[in-house]
């Protein structure tokens, strides 16, 4: 049977390794020397000779200028957020990997019910995020095919590439690769992260069902096991576990992801701003217009998967005493009223998720992106 994270994750993980971004087990040198390698040689150097580009041409026209500028921001963004996967790559793999403990093993149809909901929400969200953003990197890749432009995006270069056929299509291969690398990677990494709070959300979920009918499935283990041994003290010693396993993760998480959505959040900004303008200026109903319309809507997504997710991580986690006072406790003994009282004061500590530890990560948050971008859109109208 495959694990949680195999049926979560399974396309994820296939990329990743497929662009070094999910070290083995034993990572050698030559590994990282290879991730380091195509890290750098493919996402840095596109969007500094893109904005090389737009820093010297005078006749640079403001939608020339939005339609590069646009992909200059996104790509500029994604080496912070893709560096913490080599960097740190270990321990973003025991991150990853940490819900197959032994721990979190499921017993109850309802508590495997809960997390395959958790794994097929993971599902969908990394085949929306392949198909849209597949589609909108092969435009990119193309366009220069129908003579739009020479290549996906306009960079500087020392040197004329229409002279020699070779060097024009060896350029407009490194340019296309570079995007393709790029798109692919955030697709599989912005469905990981949001992903992760996700299958972290249905621990809790599990666990507040645990201490809500802890006297129920402490008697369908008496039962089971044949004998008069209570199993209160065992189910709550194991909830105590796990809970303090779910902030251990939670504070794991923070740190392996805290640049990436950090990052992210600070090039959506623009990004938003950028598509909106391009937008506005469009015929509708235009492949242009199209292609633009589902950049606009996947940069916000981008965001809001970590920012939704942790915010259900927060309010499960802030309901885990109300789970404790919804059960019997006024029928248990003086012990387990003690320990139960203990977990719900450890529960009363709110859990924040923040990004780049500045920002903390929420829906307030989005929604504060979302108001910068309209007044970087209102910025350029005016332009």
């Amino acid at each position: 049977m495959e694990s949680i994270i195999q049926r979560s994750f399974r396309v994820n993980l296939i990329l990743m390794r497929l662009f070094n971004l999910y070290p083995p087990d034993n990572p050698t040198l030559l590994y990282k020397l290879k991730a380091y390698f195509v890290l750098c040689t493919l996402v840095p150097s596109i969007p500094i000779l893109g904005a090389v580009y737009i820093y010297f041409d005078e006749s640079l026209t403001l939608e020339k200028l939005d339609d590069s500028f646009l992909i200059v921001i996104e790509m500029s963004c994604q080496f912070p957020k893709f560096l913490p996967f080599i960097t740190q790559g270990s321990r973003i793999k025991k991150c990853i990997l940490f819900f197959e403990s032994s721990l979190f093993k499921l017993s109850l149809d309802k508590h495997k019910q809960i997390i395959d909901n958790c794994c097929w929400i993971c599902r969908r969200n990394c085949i929306g995020f392949l198909v849209c953003i597949t589609i909108a990197a092969i435009y990119f890749c193309v366009r220069p095919l129908f003579g739009s432009s020479h290549f996906p995006i306009d960079i500087w270069l020392p040197f004329e590439t229409t002279t020699d056929v070779r060097v024009d299509v060896a350029i407009y291969m490194f340019v296309a690769a570079g995007l393709g690398y790029t798109a692919l990677c955030s697709v599989v990494i912005d469905p990981l992260i949001g992903g992760l709070a996700c299958l972290a959300t249905g621990q809790l979920k599990i666990l507040k069902d645990n201490l809500q009918n802890l006297n129920v499935y402490a008697e369908q283990m008496r039962r089971k096991s044949g004998g008069e041994r209570s199993f209160l003290h065992e189910i709550i010693k194991k909830s105590v576990d796990q809970h303090n396993a779910i902030l251990k993760f939670i504070s794991e998480y923070e740190t392996c992801f805290s640049q990436s959505v950090f990052s992210q959040m600070m090039g959506s900004v623009l990004i938003l701003g950028f598509c909106c303008l391009q937008i506005s200026k469009l015929t509708p109903l235009s492949l242009s217009f199209i292609v633009m319309t589902v950049l606009f809507s996947l940069a916000p997504t981008q965001v809001y998967l970590y920012c939704y997710y942790v915010s259900m991580l927060f309010e499960e986690s802030n309901s885990l005493t109300d789970a404790v006072y919804m059960g019997q406790w006024y029928e248990y003994d003086t012990e387990t009223k003690k320990s139960l009282l203990i977990l719900m004061e450890r529960s009363k500590r709110p859990v924040i998720v923040n990004a780049g530890k500045i920002v903390e990560v929420s829906i307030q948050t989005f929604a504060t992106i979302l108001r910068r971008s309209y007044s970087v859109w209102a910025v350029l109208r005016n332009f």
